[in-house]
């Protein structure tokens, strides 16, 4: 028997909100019932998605035909609205970041906890075929443990004039929080943990506005990860590079949203038979070894290894995997809410990220390492 179709409810019809409630409208999951805008004509945008139209937030909440909130308003209202929308029995689709403080994110994995109702965070990039294809290649060892995730991102800052929401922390929470949680989310599902500590820099512009955020990220002995994030690209140029390093191998995905992965790397037996079932023709071969030059040695260790491997995988249609992500995100909502299926972005996911942000942030202004706590 098919299950209901969840009635779905959006506050903030800014243009990703838009985007969302087109990609909302599409699944048969879901039926778009609801949207709340405190700008009338902003709120009206909404109305060809079948949406009733609320100036108020708490109109929205007090919809009977409203099972899931989407949360798509600026970073700081995010955890006061979730708030609200636990306590009157909803299930929360949080647009990133889940809140702007450790203490408001924990509040509302509590108070959704306490009404029994299901949270989870917009983060995309989990739900993105490279990114999947990605971590399935790391997390089956082919190219040996990972070491190091380093992420540089040179974004537009075309559409964010100086009074935008973007540039005052009180409100984004910052670089690191509004923007680099999605990746430290990534990091740490790599990783396969949270981290341990994080050391942050900063540049600003003459009139004040940070532009620019570094952090150093560790992972107990073995893993290090290093992020960039500038907005101060024409949007044309912009780009966005995640390199991925295991002992034995590379994998670099390129794009936000990404649109291609390379990987190259040595390999046993085993794990090239794995990839070869996982990559199909799009895994090459270029050097096979025998006899002797099977064995390496590095670090003090001896390895019997098969050949040299290299891939490309793409995945061009940026656009539409970026909406198939925001509904994989949704989807999976639906299916814990129905029982079927656990969270694949857990509410913990959202706080562990934010924790590796707010600690870069608090580095960035203190110049000491600061240890990160969830």
């Amino acid at each position: 028997m098919a299950e209901r179709p969840l009635g779905i409810g959006l506050v903030g019809v800014g243009g990703f909100g838009l985007f969302c409630l087109a990609a909302f409208a599409e699944m048969p999951e879901l039926q778009v019932v609801a949207a709340a805008d405190s700008d009338p004509a902003r709120a009206q945008k909404a109305a060809p998605y079948g949406a009733r139209v609320y100036a108020r937030f708490s109109d929205l909440l007090a919809d009977p035909d409203v099972d899931i909130v989407a949360i798509n308003t600026p970073p700081h209202l995010h955890a006061p609205m979730a708030l609200e929308a636990a306590r009157a029995g909803k299930h929360l689709f949080v647009e990133k970041p889940l809140a702007t403080s450790l203490d408001d994110a924990r509040s509302v994995i509590r108070a959704a906890r306490e009404a029994g109702v299901q949270l989870t965070v917009d983060y995309v990039l989990r739900f993105h075929p490279l990114h999947q294809l990605a971590a399935q290649i790391v997390h089956s060892g082919a190219f040996g443990p990972l070491q190091h995730v380093s992420l540089e991102n040179f974004a537009t800052d075309d559409t964010l004039l100086p009074d935008h929401w973007f540039w005052d922390p009180a409100q984004s929470g910052g670089i690191h929080v509004e923007h680099g949680v999605h990746f430290f989310d990534i990091c740490n599902q790599l990783a396969g943990r949270a981290p341990d500590s994080a050391a942050g820099t900063a540049q600003s512009r003459a009139d004040g506005r940070v532009d620019r955020v570094s952090a150093t990220v560790r992972y107990g002995d073995r893993v290090l990860a290093t992020f960039y994030h500038s907005f101060t690209q024409i949007g044309r140029i912009e780009q966005t590079t995640m390199r991925i390093t295991c002992a034995r191998g590379h994998l670099t995905l390129s794009g936000w949203i990404p649109t291609h992965l390379t990987l190259s790397g040595l390999v046993d037996d085993t794990a090239l038979a794995a990839l070869q079932d996982l990559l199909g023709e799009q895994l090459d071969v270029p050097e096979r070894f025998a006899g002797e030059r099977t064995v390496f040695e590095h670090g003090g260790a001896t390895e019997t290894l098969a050949a040299r491997v290299e891939a490309w995988v793409e995945a061009l249609d940026r656009q539409g995997d970026y909406r198939r992500a925001i509904q994989a995100g949704v989807r999976n909502l639906a299916a814990a809410i129905h029982g079927n299926a656990p969270l694949t972005v857990t509410p913990y996911d959202g706080l562990a990220s934010l924790a590796v942000a707010l600690a870069a942030t608090e580095s960035s202004a203190s110049g000491q390492m600061v240890a990160v706590i969830a």
